[in-house]
């Protein structure tokens, strides 16, 4: 273990391939302002978020250098003086809007740390926040999703697809069809998937219509470009198709900007004329503006997971767990879409 006054931690030294993370001891704030916490950090959870990041895909102000890491999990060690909900040696989750949690210690905002189950591991609440949360909002605020509706999940194998599936399959008669490579299948359809399809087909949309010739109600889409504009056409009337992320411009170590026009070319084609005439919504999410802005709705949905999870009705799935200094190995894991739930990190 490092001395006390050294925290480890995964860096960004500037946006680009993987050149650009460093893994260094760094000095941290050790007395927590009177509304933060010092949390000792056991297990961080890995998105797409972070590649986004590291690409330049998503730009943090100042800018490099800083940590990386948007959630994470550990053991409160010291509270401010203001802080009332949270004492010494709580077991905690931890979401922030910015990050910097790929650290051994580190001192945040006792508004984004949340209590966790006795029954949950550091690992599962590494997993839980940013997956669950964005499969709850988009299936139940902005999908409205109800009894006996059908759900397309694409990347049904990965951490959103896994808590999607899970959190569509708790309302009663959901039909679930879920888009993942083959070696894949088994686990999806243990986790609730009730049709199939090769994501690795160029045809999965024609797939899609076969197993359900009348269209989906709600029509998941971590891609964008031209799979979200093959998504809407999946869509019934009164049917939604949510876009939630941008995957498909991760191809490579870093930006292609080839990829990011084609993205950006093909989600553009949004028609106003075939929305109204098949009564169909498109809609967008992004869990940070929910959290900054909605807080109290952010809350109560954690709030009301968490009760799930205890309930066993939702449970993360971990993939595989890799220290700090494994970061690289981590990532390429996860950008090559091999992972079958969260991809973890912990210090050591």
């Amino acid at each position: 273990m490092p001395d006390s006054v050294s925290s480890l931690s995964v860096v960004l030294k500037g946006y680009g391939g993987f050149d650009k993370i460093q893994i260094q001891s760094l000095p941290y704030q050790q007395i927590p302002e009177e509304n933060q916490v010092l949390v000792n950090v056991k297990a961080c959870g890995l998105n797409f978020a972070d590649i986004y990041t590291r690409q330049g895909l998503v730009r943090n102000e100042p800018g490099p250098p800083f940590i990386m890491g948007l959630e994470c999990s550990g053991l409160v060690v010291s509270v401010g003086s203001k802080v009332e909900n949270l004492k010494e040696g709580d077991r905690v989750m931890v979401h922030a809007e910015k990050p910097g949690l790929q650290t051994e210690f580190v001192c945040v905002e006792a508004s984004n740390c949340f209590v966790i189950p006795d029954s949950m591991s550091f690992n599962e609440a590494a997993a839980f926040p940013i997956n669950y949360l964005t499969a709850y909002f988009c299936l139940f605020d902005i999908g409205n999703l109800r009894n006996s509706q059908t759900v397309l999940i694409p990347s049904a194998g990965g951490g959103v697809g896994w808590a999607a599936t899970q959190l569509a399959k708790s309302v009663p008669n959901v039909r679930v069809i879920g888009l993942a490579s083959p070696s894949k299948h088994e686990a999806i359809r243990d986790n609730g998937v009730d049709v199939t399809i090769d994501s690795m087909n160029p045809c999965w949309d024609e797939a899609v219509k076969v197993a359900c010739p009348e269209g989906v109600d709600i029509a998941l889409d971590f891609t964008s470009g031209d799979n979200f504009k093959r998504t809407q056409h999946l869509v019934k009337d009164l049917g939604r198709a949510i876009l939630i992320g941008a995957n498909d411009m991760i191809s490579g170590e870093t930006l292609s900007l080839w990829r990011i026009f084609c993205s950006w070319w093909y989600t553009t084609m949004i028609k106003p004329i075939d929305l109204v005439l098949n009564s169909r919504c498109v809609a967008g999410f992004h869990l940070t503006h929910v959290k900054t802005r909605l807080n109290d709705r952010y809350r109560d949905a954690l709030i009301h997971l968490l009760k799930l999870y205890r309930q066993n009705v939702i449970r993360p799935r971990i993939d595989t767990t890799w220290t700090f200094h494994q970061v690289i190995e981590a990532s390429k894991r996860l950008s090559e879409r091999k992972n079958i739930g969260k991809v973890i990190l912990t210090p050591y």
